[in-house]
């Protein structure tokens, strides 16, 4: 009874961590309501999210389409595997996490009550790692079937969506070294060597950790001009520049 109620209850501080950090989105345990990702026809609401994209994004053109649909399609998973996991210490059943897609955006997450595992750190990070790699490989089968994505594209990005997730949690909680697991969570997903961290020193001279990043997501096909801050077609000293300026004002 005693690790029930402590699993009930790390998955409630979960919920509360998420609405914290992001106010509006509608994340549960419980069911997957009809016409969600996960809810069985994935195909057809992943060409869904594709076509409002296309339609709302129309001159950047069908890469960019593609690279954003995949973006959406995979940060709810990296992002809640990795705050559970060092946040809550829980293991959330990822690979079958329900998905809410409207209006070109993929936001708002059921998962499976009661079936959060807790185990030591290391264990519980690979254990996550790899059900991230699972959904992310389901969609983007789903995703290639609307509209393909290179490969070697579609996984350098998850790759830095799963250090950009760790580079978030120890800029809002720096008592916890997340980035010193930054390999462990890569290697576990099969992500080895596809993203990186550095480090900043910031205007208060702390260092921080920073994406190292090796993929553009074609940001710049939406905005011509406007690069993101780690945007790899930069100069490596510009991008670490503009990061120092953002975490020095952020962190």
């Amino acid at each position: 009874m005693g690790v029930a109620l402590d699993r009930a209850e790390a998955e409630t501080a979960f919920i509360d961590a998420v609405r914290t950090a992001m106010p509006g989105i509608d994340a549960e345990f419980s069911e997957t309501p009809s016409g969600w990702l996960g809810a069985g026809d994935d195909g057809d609401v992943v060409a869904r999210l594709h076509d409002e994209i296309a339609s709302a994004y129309a001159p950047a053109g069908r890469a960019y389409h593609a690279v954003r649909s995949w973006s959406m399609l995979v940060w709810q998973p990296a992002m809640a595997g990795i705050m559970a996991v060092h946040g809550q210490n829980i293991a959330l059943p990822i690979d079958r996490m329900g998905q809410c897609v409207a209006d070109g955006g993929v936001y708002g997450f059921r998962l499976a009550a009661g079936e959060s595992l807790r185990t030591d750190l290391t264990a519980m990070i690979e254990l996550t790692a790899v059900r991230i790699r699972a959904i992310a490989d389901h969609l983007y089968a789903e995703l290639c079937a609307v509209s393909p994505v290179k490969e070697k594209i579609a996984y350098r990005l998850l790759a830095d969506r799963i250090l950009g997730t760790l580079v978030h949690l120890h800029a809002h909680q720096p008592h916890l070294d997340v980035c010193a697991h930054a390999d462990r969570w890569l290697d576990a997903a099969g992500l080895s060597g596809m993203s990186a961290l550095a480090d900043v020193r910031l205007e208060s001279g702390a260092l921080h950790p920073v994406l190292d990043r090796k993929q553009c997501c074609l940001h710049y096909l939406c905005e011509p001009g406007a690069l993101c801050q780690s945007c790899p077609k930069q100069p490596r000293a510009l991008r670490m520049e503009r990061m120092q300026a953002y975490w020095s004002a952020h962190a």
